[in-house]
Parts: structure tokens; sequence; C-alpha cells
């Protein structure tokens, strides 16, 4: 597609924070970014003309919760050769597959949570500048944790491995927080795995308190965000004593009994958002537990909480794209509307990480946008009938058949 300005006809568009629909509407697309919406929208007379009618166009999906160096594979599959030579490939090539299937499902921005840190940001700038294809990136680079924390004890990362910092103590952990947060390629987010395990199976070792405060005091000193992984509600009450804004991941070792009044109230009274990752949960669990923890996120929505929609794609059986659409389907499951659903997905994690220029249809907005078949606050179903995708005002998936 030429760089003429686009407009979008006819469209139902779900517009501002809430996606509240614009019927009979028009998105006009100049510059990579939203020009103008609504029902008096007029187009440049040079401008390509697209017939929406019977569509919906939604902002692009964010998924918050991705890691993209891992290969995709099938959980209790194990990968022969020829799988783990391609897997080789598909790294050194940023990942065309995955890159592929987060646009072709609507996901037009993605938050890495643990890969490689000089791959990541290289694949990081290439999509900035499009030299890839793909969906925006926001990125934390390596995960911090601890010597006999996950990853370190779990998949065996070694604690000098580029993917993870292990912190011997407060100055070194603000010294490399420091580093990923300042300069002129700054992460977006900093992760932290504060997590004891599981005792049946395996026990892990969580941060030490001073060194998960000094973690996250240094990125609020610069500014950035603080998200962790948790299991127990021990790990959770630590995590909220030090001030992170974030939770990834939603376990039965933690609230399967419901939540403690207290730390509901603490988090909802300070904002920290949740992302359960139901869809990465959901292959795991048996079909009860996997019941009661819906209904755990059900209260924490009831409650007043931010849910955040994240499959944490890269891990077995959660594919790039399909994962997240499998997690908004499970965020409606557990008693959200569809628009609640979709809001987690959009303009709730835009907000959360900062990233103001995405997440919602507005004027001055990146035109980051999913078009779709019928209408997603009615039937969500339609979110698999993707008709079309724009990634900063250029089209990527066309499945239309219109001359663009």
């Amino acid at each position: 597609m030429n760089d003429r300005a686009l407009a979008l006809t006819g469209a139902t568009v779900l517009v501002g924070d809430t996606l509240e629909p614009c019927e009979s509407a028009t998105v006009l697309v100049e510059n990579g970014l939203i020009a103008a919406v609504g029902q008096n929208v007029a187009a440049p007379r040079s401008a390509l003309v697209l017939d929406m009618t019977g569509r919906t166009v939604l902002p692009g999906l964010i998924d918050s919760h991705v890691h993209l160096g891992p290969p995709e594979t099938t959980r209790g599959v194990r990968p022969g050769p020829l799988a783990r030579s391609r897997a080789v490939v598909d790294w050194m090539r940023f990942q065309p597959g995955k890159r592929r299937g987060f646009l072709g499902h609507g996901v037009t921005t993605v938050c890495s949570l643990g890969d490689e840190n000089d791959w990541v940001h290289d694949f990081r700038r290439r999509s900035a500048t499009g030299a890839l294809t793909g969906p925006r990136l926001l990125i934390a680079g390596p995960i911090f944790t601890s010597p006999g924390g996950h990853p370190v004890a779990t998949v065996g990362a070694s604690p000098g491995a580029d993917w993870v910092r292990v912190p011997r103590g407060p100055d070194e952990a603000r010294e490399q927080v420091g580093t990923l947060v300042t300069g002129a390629d700054p992460v977006d987010v900093v992760k932290v795995v504060h997590d004891r395990g599981d005792p049946r199976r395996l026990s892990l070792q969580p941060l030490e308190p001073e060194i998960l405060d000094a973690i996250v005091a240094e990125a609020h000193r610069h500014g950035t965000k603080v998200v962790a992984h948790w299991g127990t509600l021990e790990d959770l009450e630590e995590l909220l004593a030090a001030g992170v804004d974030g939770l990834h991941h939603l376990e039965p070792r933690g609230p399967l009994a419901g939540w403690p009044p207290h730390l509901l109230a603490a988090m909802v009274r300070r904002g920290v958002t949740l992302a359960p990752t139901l869809a990465a949960t959901d292959v795991v669990l048996d079909a009860d537990t996997a019941a009661v923890m819906r209904e755990r996120v059900a209260e924490f929505h009831a409650a007043g909480g931010t849910l955040i929609a994240a499959s944490d794609a890269g891990m077995p059986s959660v594919r790039a794209g399909a994962g997240l659409i499998r997690d908004i389907t499970l965020l409606a499951e557990s008693g959200l509307t569809n628009r609640a659903a979709l809001v987690a997905a959009t303009s709730a994690p835009a907000q959360a990480m900062g990233a103001r220029h995405i997440g919602v249809i507005a004027a001055g907005r990146a035109a980051d946008l999913l078009v779709v078949d019928g209408d997603p606050l009615t039937r969500l179903g339609a979110l698999s009938e993707v008709a079309m995708v724009l990634r900063d005002g250029r089209v990527v998936v066309d499945r239309t058949r219109q001359k663009v």
C-alpha cells in the first residue's frame, strides 16, 4: 500500500477507552495515525476509500505477556532434530511465524516478558523501523530472579545468561535495573520473579526482601513500572509491600480458597493490575480447578480490579495470536462482558503500561486497527473472523479482497 490517506467507511467503530460503538462511522488514517473518526468524517479526494459495512473496527489487540524466543511447541510432544534446527533458524530471523501469527489474529502489540536482552532490543528496533513486519514490541528484556528461583531452578537457566538477572545484593540490583531503564534504548517495563513454588513438587527461592525493594524502587525512580510473576499468597503480600504495579499469572497455589479481603482491597486500592494468563493455565489445570480460577478472576473484577489480557505465548500449546483470543474468551467465561474482556486487551493494558499512543481509537493515536466481520460486543467469536489488520496505518492483513 502507498502512503496516501486511507478511509475505512460504513463500519461500526469501537471508540474511546470503553469501546463505545459508533455506527456507520469512518476512520480516517493519515501518516500512520488516526486523523479523525466519526459519522461525519469527510475523506480527502485523494484518499483510498474502503467500504467496511457490516464490519467492526476496534483497536489492535495487545498481548501483555509473551516470550518471543522459544519455539512454538505442543505440550507433551518432544521436538525432534529437524524441529530444533528450524527453531534456531526462526530465532535468527526474529520469529517470522510468530509475527504472522500475532498479526493474523489482530494482535498489533506484544509485551515480551523474558527474552534475551540484546536479541529482543534488536527485534524491537527492527520492528519499529519497519524492517520487520510484525507487531509493535514492548519489552522487559531479562527477568530478575534469585539463584534458586524460576527459571534458574526450573528450566536450568544459567545465572549469567542474557535473559536473566540474578543480583547478589541491593546495590547490584539497583545497578542492573538502572542499566536497563536508562540510556538510548531503555526497556518498557521491569519483570521480577517472586515465587516460592509448590512444596509438593518443587520449592523455589523468592527474591530477598531488600533486593526486591531495591529493584522496584530503582525502576520507579526512573518512571518504569514493575510487573511480577508470583504463585502464593505469601508472595503476593510481599510484592504488594514492595510496591509492584502488575501481577502476572493466577495459580491454585494462590487464592484457590478465595482472596484474602485485605489483599484484594489493597490490590484494587493501589491500582495493581492482574494478568491471570488463563490461556496458559487452562491447558494444564483440570476442569474443576480451572473453573475455580475463573471465579477468582470474576471476584477481582467485581471488586473493581483492572484485568489485563495476556496469553503467555511461547509456552507449550499457547500459540502466537490464537493464545490471546483464547485468553479473551476465557475472561468472558469468567463473567466479564464481551466489552470488558475486549477492554482488557486494548485500552486497559495500554494505560497500564503507559503506552497512550495505542489501545484506543481516537484522533492522534497510532493507526493500529483490527477489522472483523460482525460485532464482537454481541458475539465474541467475531474476533476470529479477521477481515483486515493495520499496523501504523499500513495494511498488514487483508482478507476483504478489496483493492488496497
